[in-house]
C-alpha cells in the first residue's frame, strides 16, 4: 500500500499560512539503525522512522489531506495558527539560547513568565471545558533530528501514538524556537488502523491490543504508507490529535535548539479558526525588541 487513504485532515490557511505548500510526503517508513541517528541518544529497539526519500504531494493527494471546511462529525483535524505578536515578543531574546543548560535561567525571567502567563490566557479562549493550564510543559531538542521523542528507557521511541488518557485529549505545541520545526504523522486515526491491520493479518491485533500495538502493526505490515511531514514555522503552534495518530516531531535541517511549549485539552477546533480568521483581518503589530 502507498497510496494515501482518505482520513485526518489538515486545515490549509489560517492568518494567511498556505500550508499546501509546507507539506511533503515520506517514501514509507523504516526501523529505525544506528545510522539513522543524529546524536547522542539512540533508539529504541523496533523504533520506527520516516523513510527517505520527502517528496511533494501530488494534486489528488493534497485533496485527500486538505480539507476547506470543518465537518461536525469527526474533530480528528491538524491545524496551525500564529500566535499574537504581543505574546511572542515576550521571547525574543531565546535566540540567545545556545546551550539547554541555559533555559532554566531564561524561564525565569519575569518577562518571560509573563509571555507563559499570556500563551495560558490565550489557549484558555479555545478549549472547549475547563483545562488545567497549569499542567504544561517546557522542552527542547537537539537540531537535525529525524524523531525527537525520548521514552521512559532513555532512547528515542520513533513514530508512535500518546498514551491516551480517558478523555480524547489533544495536543497544543507552539514553537519557541528560531528555527522551523515539523510535525510528523500518518493520517489515519487509530481506528482506521485498526481496520486495516485486520484486513491483512487477522491475528496480529485484537480488541484488546493497546494503541503502540496498533500502531507498530500498522507500520510493520504497511511500510509503503507515506508520513506526513508538516512545517511549523517560529512563532507558530499547531493543534493535533496525538492520543489518536501515530505522529513525532521532527528538527531536520536545522542547526538551533528546538525550544517549545506544550499542553493537552479538549479544543475548539471551530473556534480557533474563528479567531484566526478575525486575527488576519486585523493589521500587523509591529515587533517589540
Amino acid at each position: 500500500m502507498y497510496q494515501l487513504i482518505e482520513g485526518v485532515k489538515i486545515v490549509p490557511s489560517y492568518n494567511d499560512i498556505m500550508l499546501e505548500e509546507r507539506v511533503l510526503l515520506s517514501s514509507g517508513t523504516a526501523l529505525a539503525d544506528v545510522s539513522t541517528d543524529r546524536c547522542s541518544t539512540p533508539y529504541c529497539r523496533d523504533a520506527i522512522i520516516p523513510q527517505l526519500p520527502w517528496r511533494k504531494p501530488t494534486v489528488l493527494e493534497q485533496q485527500i489531506l486538505f480539507i476547506r471546511q470543518f465537518e461536525n462529525s469527526s474533530n480528528l483535524y491538524v491545524i496551525v495558527f500564529s500566535i499574537p505578536q504581543n505574546i511572542l515578543s515576550h521571547f525574543n531574546d531565546i535566540n540567545s539560547v545556545k546551550d539547554p543548560r541555559e533555559l532554566n535561567y531564561f524561564f525565569q525571567k519575569d518577562r518571560v513568565k509573563k509571555g507563559i502567563s499570556l500563551i495560558q490566557e490565550h489557549i484558555e479562549t479555545f478549549c472547549l471545558q475547563s483545562a488545567d493550564i497549569t499542567k504544561y510543559g517546557i522542552g527542547w531538542n537537539a537540531p537535525n533530528q529525524m524523531t525527537v521523542t525520548v521514552g521512559a528507557d532513555n532512547c528515542k521511541v520513533g513514530l508512535h501514538i500518546d498514551n491516551q488518557r480517558g478523555s480524547s485529549l489533544h495536543r497544543i505545541l507552539i514553537n519557541l524556537g528560531s528555527e522551523p520545526r515539523y510535525f510528523l504523522f500518518i493520517n489515519l486515526s487509530i481506528q482506521q488502523l485498526y481496520s486495516l491491520v485486520l484486513e491483512i493479518h487477522s491475528n496480529a491485533i485484537s480488541k484488546t491490543s493497546g494503541s503502540s500495538r496498533i500502531c507498530m502493526a500498522f507500520m510493520q505490515l504497511f511500510p509503503n504508507y507515506p508520513v506526513v511531514k508538516l512545517r511549523v514555522e517560529p512563532g507558530e503552534a499547531y493543534i493535533a490529535p496525538t492520543e489518536h495518530i501515530t505522529h513525532d516531531g521532527c528538527t531536520e535541517g536545522t542547526n538551533s535548539l528546538d525550544v517549545f511549549f506544550t499542553l493537552r485539552a479538549i479544543f475548539d477546533y471551530q473556534g480557533r479558526v474563528q479567531q484566526s480568521v478575525v486575527m488576519s483581518r486585523d493589521p500587523p503589530l509591529n515587533p517589540s525588541y
